[in-house]
């Protein structure tokens, strides 16, 4: 009996496996040469990675996302889910406008490594290793790639004419944390997970192609040649040349503490350059905008823009990290916008504030996705909601007038009641609009789960007005405190939330279960109701089924004579 209990517990210890391990992280080095072969639409290159096991597990194989085969057939995870959203343009298109990943042959030290496709998705596959990586130890392992780049009318990756998107193009090892392996398909709706490590990147291209990417730029003579294009592009005359160069560069960029590296490249990109001072430290960051002559007018403002973004968020949550930040007017077929390290690249807009409102929220996600890297395809919450607070946040602190913002006609709004509502009342009423059909899912819900609808308006919107009423609660200075915090515990690693959730109670001391467990975790209200009572008593009535904080004002010819923040009746 005491055997088979032993065994017992023992199988119960093993089944818990990674699960009970205290925290720790992976790293992965890259080192990718890369050609660009415009008349192909297609990359030709080499990868060698160094895979560091910071894990307490002997490793037998790696994961690698090989996400360009998302592109390749009908039967990937983004096709099913683009007919399932009533999307066929991918269903219908021609092969020579879907892509792929090919030749690929994965080798250590000489040794060829076994190439395993999983069972259901083609954009995963694992590698077996040459010998089993202990704790600690590392391994280097390289392969050739080529990547047919799909047109860029489906997703992320892709061209349209001779202007290149690249991103999520080169094989990359899925994390391993203490929750096990976290190997994902590629999906239009729901993002990333990715270690962080470093990227020496060297990219071939014509060489009258201007490119924006990941990393700091490491060759003078094509810093010197940006430069120029920077003062030919203040020019009102300036017309780049259509023609493509058939003489070609190599540039190389490097950047530590990113998970990702993506590059953007167009012959006819102007160029915008600024600065902005960090309000912490006062280092100076480099930022740029790329965009064609179609949009010059709107995107010459776009540098101010981007100085603003990372004012605030370092402001609110803790300085900017790397040199430079950028923009890139791009065809984007995955939203407004789309965020990288250093880099972001923003689909067409029709006005300034538009152009003003993604641009920052897509360089805030070098916060909230790039930095705190969070599992974005599980919380979503953690980068795409709690960015949108801040989006809102920098709306409502450099605009306190702006009004809502729907594209409809100022009569309309007034009739719906609406008219003289501030801008950060459009983020609760998108909450509403799911709320009052009784369709809203809870901001905790997996990326992939959410109905399309609600991906925006309960993981963006409700996510941004819950944040927004804990920073009310708590008020601004202790709130901020609590985001410096988790900046500082958890830049260049993978928070959950119960990390988020420790940061907030333990600064605090408050216990926050209202928010965590009630707000994010559940679809129960917030709903409080007031009436007169007798002798003229206030009565607050809770008919929702949360009992979050809510401040009760007296005042008295016109003027506030006290403020009492009611917790819990």
């Amino acid at each position: 009996m005491a055997l088979k209990k032993l065994l017992l517990l023992t199988g119960l210890a093993l089944s818990a496996g990674l699960s009970a391990q205290t925290y720790f992280q992976q790293e992965v080095d890259y080192k990718i040469d890369v050609k660009l072969n415009t008349s192909k639409d297609e990359l030709s290159a080499f990868e060698t990675i160094e895979y560091k096991n910071n894990s307490t597990q002997t490793l037998t194989f790696i994961w690698f996302h090989l996400w360009p085969n998302a592109y390749k057939d009908n039967s990937t995870a983004l096709a099913k889910q683009f007919l399932l959203d009533g999307d066929t343009k991918f269903y219908y298109a021609e092969d020579k406008d879907r892509g792929y990943i090919d030749s690929l042959n994965f080798t250590s030290n000489g040794i060829a490594l076994k190439l395993e496709y999983h069972p259901q998705h083609i954009d995963i596959a694992k590698v077996h290793l040459a010998k089993p990586l202990a704790p600690g130890e590392s391994v280097t392992i390289s392969t050739p790639f080529k990547v047919k780049v799909p047109v860029g009318i489906f997703s992320r990756l892709g061209h349209i004419g001779k202007q290149y998107q690249i991103t999520q193009w080169y094989p990359k090892p899925a994390v391993y944390d203490n929750k096990g392996w976290h190997e994902m398909p590629y999906l239009n709706q729901g993002e990333f997970y990715s270690e962080f490590g470093s990227f020496e990147v060297k990219i071939t291209v014509p060489d009258n192609y201007v490119v924006a990417a990941t990393g700091d730029l490491q060759e003078k003579s094509e810093m010197d040649w940006l430069e120029q294009r920077v003062k030919d592009s203040q020019r009102a005359d300036f017309k780049p040349d259509t023609t493509i160069s058939s003489k070609y560069k190599t540039i190389t960029y490097k950047q530590t503490n990113v998970h990702d590296f993506a590059w953007f490249a167009d012959h006819t990109y102007l160029v915008s350059k600024s600065e902005v001072k960090l309000p912490a430290s006062g280092r100076t960051v480099n930022t740029y905008a790329y965009y064609t002559r179609k949009y010059k007018k709107l995107w010459e403002k776009a540098p101010t823009y981007i100085n603003d973004a990372v004012f605030y968020y370092s402001k609110w949550n803790g300085d900017y990290p790397y040199n430079h930040c950028s923009a890139v007017d791009g065809a984007l077929s995955a939203g407004g916008g789309m965020e990288y390290p250093n880099v972001t690249v923003i689909g067409a807009m029709n006005s300034d504030l538009s152009l003003e409102t993604v641009i920052m929220h897509e360089v805030g996600h070098n916060w909230f996705y790039g930095i705190l890297g969070s599992n974005e395809r599980d919380h979503g919450w953690m980068d795409e909601g709690i960015n949108s607070f801040n989006e809102m946040r920098y709306l409502y602190t450099k605009y306190p007038e702006k009004g809502i913002e729907l594209g409809i006609p100022q009569p309309i709004l007034n009739a719906a009641g609406l008219g003289g509502r501030k801008n950060r009342y459009q983020y609760y009423l998108a909450y509403l609009f799911s709320k009052r059909q009784n369709i809203d899912q809870p901001i905790q819900t997996h990326s992939a789960d959410f109905t399309q609808i609600n991906y925006a308006t309960i993981m963006y919107m409700k996510t941004a007005t819950a944040f927004d009423y804990l920073k009310a609660y708590l008020g601004d200075s202790t709130f901020d405190n609590c985001m410096h915090k988790y900046y500082d515990k958890w830049k260049f690693k993978h928070p959950q939330p119960e990390d988020l959730r420790k940061i907030f109670e333990d600064e605090t001391g408050k216990k926050l279960d209202w928010f965590f467990d009630d707000l994010i975790n559940t679809t129960k209200r917030v709903d409080y109701k007031i009436r007169m009572g007798k002798k003229g008593n206030v009565i607050v009535t809770n008919r929702g089924e949360i009992a979050g904080p809510f401040p009760i004002t007296t005042t008295k010819d016109g003027k506030v004579v006290e403020t009492t923040l009611a917790r819990r009746f």
